[in-house]
């Protein structure tokens, strides 16, 4: 099961398809450095104890990342901060950050009204907040929804040979292009850009018979008769200007405070 030949097969049947295509993660980071001032406040949200993207964009922003994982890979020396905290009752003033990113969070949250209320919040008048996640009628997802956790756990696990320790529960309460709009304009944010993306059979690459088959469904979802249908989700929401703020914090001494707090 999952053998070494399989993957390999499935490795060059990439190649062989998706050479130079760009998925959700060049996407998203696309829109990142498009709305991040230089200089600015970011706060990635559910950044994860490897703060991949929080490290990536220290150099041009003041950067602090938040997750509920009990060590963060940060001195806290510099940008990026790390904050260990729950991202529905954040620890940060109101006006805070320019821009809140947030990747692969979303379907994990049993509030993502509050969520999104709690981004809103600690933006400042102008400032965006950009998401990625799964569309819950993904077929991932769908077989994710109905699949006992501990089997879920232990199949991703295998797959993309990580730990069951880094696989956790999934929601999906605000996982479909009306239900995330929704919520987010409910929680005061105006749309500024939503889509659905195609991605490639990441699920499948342990067999060529069923990658194959996900590259048909990928082309199939490309159509935008069946958008709806498409892997990911990606949006960019802001907090419309003139409205209140308290934002002339400084981020770094108030990072420092709030993790020394929090330890």
């Amino acid at each position: 099961m999952f053998s070494s030949k399989d993957r390999e097969k499935c490795q060059r049947l990439y190649e062989k398809y998706y050479a130079g295509y760009k998925f959700h993660d060049a996407l998203y980071r696309g829109l990142i450095q498009k709305y991040l001032p230089r200089g600015g406040r970011l706060l990635d949200a559910g950044c994860g104890r490897y703060l991949k993207f929080s490290k990536e964009f220290a150099r041009t922003a003041e950067v602090v990342g938040i997750d509920l994982e009990s060590t963060l890979e940060t001195a806290n020396t510099s940008s990026p901060f790390g904050v260990r905290g729950d991202l529905s009752r954040l620890p940060f003033p109101e006006g805070h950050f320019d821009l809140v990113i947030s990747r692969y969070v979303i379907e994990h949250l049993e509030d993502p009204g509050q969520v999104f209320r709690e981004f809103r919040r600690v933006l400042k008048p102008g400032g965006k907040v950009i998401l990625a996640t799964p569309n819950k009628y993904d077929y991932v997802s769908l077989v994710a929804a109905i699949t006992p956790y501990r089997w879920h756990r232990a199949l991703v696990s295998r797959i993309f040979r990580v730990s069951e320790d880094d696989v956790y529960p999934t929601l999906y309460r605000a996982n479909t292009l009306g239900q995330i709009d929704k919520e987010l304009r409910s929680a005061g944010l105006v749309k500024k850009e939503l889509s659905a993306i195609t991605h490639y059979p990441a699920y499948l690459m342990i067999s060529p018979v069923l990658f194959r088959l996900g590259v048909l469904y990928e082309r199939l979802t490309a159509l935008d008769m069946f958008r709806s249908l498409r892997s990911v989700i990606l949006c960019v929401f802001e907090k419309e200007r003139g409205q209140n703020s308290a934002g002339n914090l400084d981020a770094p001494a108030e990072a420092r405070r709030l993790t020394s707090a929090s330890t």
